[in-house]
C-alpha cells in the first residue's frame, strides 16, 4: 500500500504546491514542522498495517485513526476503513495472530 509521505498537501502559508524540501519554494516559509507530522503519521501507518498482521485489531485501528488525525492520506483513510471493519467484523471473537 502507498503512503504519501512526501505530500503534506501544501504550504499553510502561501498555498504552493510542496516540492518536497523543508522551505516553501514561494514565500520562503518553514515547513519542518508538516514533514515531521507526515512522518509520524507515516511511521503510526506502518504500526496499523503490522498490528493488523499480528491480529491486533484495536491497535491497528487506533493506530490508523491517529495517522489520519496527524496527516490525512487518501490510503490513510482505506487503511483506516480496513480496519474499523476488521474490528466490527468480529467484536466478539478473541484474537488471533495472522
Amino acid at each position: 500500500m502507498k503512503d504519501d509521505l512526501a505530500s503534506p498537501h501544501g504550504c499553510p502559508v502561501c498555498r504552493a504546491r510542496f516540492r518536497g524540501s523543508s522551505q516553501c519554494s514561494r514565500c520562503g516559509a518553514d515547513l519542518t514542522a508538516l514533514l515531521l507530522l507526515a512522518a509520524h503519521a507515516y511511521v503510526m501507518r506502518l504500526a496499523a498495517r503490522q498490528s493488523l498482521r499480528q491480529g491486533d485489531r484495536q491497535a491497528a485501528l487506533a493506530s490508523a485513526q491517529a495517522a489520519q488525525r496527524l496527516h490525512s492520506t487518501a490510503e490513510g483513510r482505506l487503511l483506516s476503513v480496513i480496519c474499523t471493519i476488521a474490528v466490527n467484523e468480529y467484536p466478539g471473537r478473541p484474537q488471533e495472530p495472522a
